[in-house]
């Protein structure tokens, strides 16, 4: 490295950004830089470091192994700055702690409230920021130190987070009650019970590609050899029981989002899916290695009683 070269923290936030990615393209898009300049930034990051971090000549892209040391020395440096940069805030600001908490949006619904109201009896004067994400995007905070802890599902890396389970999800079919008539008449008098296949007649409100409940619900029509009438797709679990209630499909729905929110659902019918071999089982993620605050050890012991 060059004497007096100090490390442009813009220049590491591409490097991250281009080994996340390992495509130019799709990098510079999410840096919302063009990609000339971002591979201008790497190549004159690499003069300076007089080393080569990626190779270009292979799709996708990956990192040489000085790359690889490089991206995981950086990852340690801007973790530890984030630590000290909380760390320092009580010193600045006066304020006795703070609990970063990160949770899907329908989990920030039905579980924070009263998590949080409880923290605060036990800790008035704590500042506490609730960070509702997606999944991947809650591990990506955890790791680099945004988050002090975050709920996702499994499977998770156990090499960069030790995790404490929580209450699993159980999943329902939701069928509005206009929607009833399309179902087999056993169905709807099995105890509450339904197979999948049974299903094959209601039109479905599903949520988005990539999103973990999408995944399960693409699993149970494979399975069940079932070609879904999507009706709609939307973005989020929230969204799709509110168009159920509006009888515009049914939709999958985890037990617990519907009883702790205390929805009404008069026009809803919940239906246990028998033939449902497929899972969510939520866990409390905690950066491997890193301590942590009293804050969130009491939360954490909340959250998995």
């Amino acid at each position: 490295m060059r004497g007096g070269y100090f490390l442009n923290p813009k220049q590491l936030q591409y490097v991250i950004e281009l080994a996340k990615t390992c495509n130019f393209s799709k990098a510079s898009e999410n840096l919302k830089i063009s990609q000339p300049a971002l591979s201008k930034q790497i190549i004159q990051l690499e003069k300076e470091l007089d080393v080569k971090l990626f190779e270009r000549n292979c799709t996708p892209l990956k990192l040489t192994p000085a790359g690889e040391y490089f991206v995981n020395e950086i990852k340690e440096i801007i973790d530890k700055e984030e630590q000290l940069k909380r760390s320092m805030e009580h010193f600045s600001t006066g304020k006795k702690g703070r609990l970063t908490i990160g949770a899907s949006p329908f989990r920030a619904l039905y579980l924070m409230p009263k998590l949080i109201k409880k923290i605060k009896e036990k800790y008035p004067d704590i500042q506490i920021k609730l960070c509702d994400e997606s999944s991947d995007q809650l591990r990506e905070d955890v790791e680099s130190g945004k988050l002090d802890f975050a709920i996702v599902n499994l499977p998770i890396d156990d090499c960069l987070f030790e995790y404490t389970p929580i209450e699993s999800d159980v999943l329902v079919l939701a069928v509005p009650n206009n929607m009833l008539g399309l179902l087999p008449k056993t169905a709807t008098s099995n105890n509450g019970q339904i197979s999948f296949k049974e299903c094959s007649g209601l039109p479905f409100v599903v949520v988005e590609h990539e999103k973990e409940m999408r995944t399960l619900f693409d699993r149970l029509c494979a399975t069940a050899n079932v070609h879904p009438n999507i009706s709609m797709e939307v973005i989020g679990i929230t969204t799709a029981w509110a168009m159920t209630q509006e009888g515009i499909g049914a939709t999958i729905v985890p037990l617990q989002f519907v009883s702790k929110n205390k929805f009404n659902n008069d026009k809803i019918t919940l239906l246990k899916i028998t033939d449902n071999t497929y899972s969510r089982q939520p866990v409390i993620i905690t950066k491997r290695s890193r301590p942590v605050c009293e804050y969130a050890k009491y939360a954490i012991e909340l959250l998995s009683q």
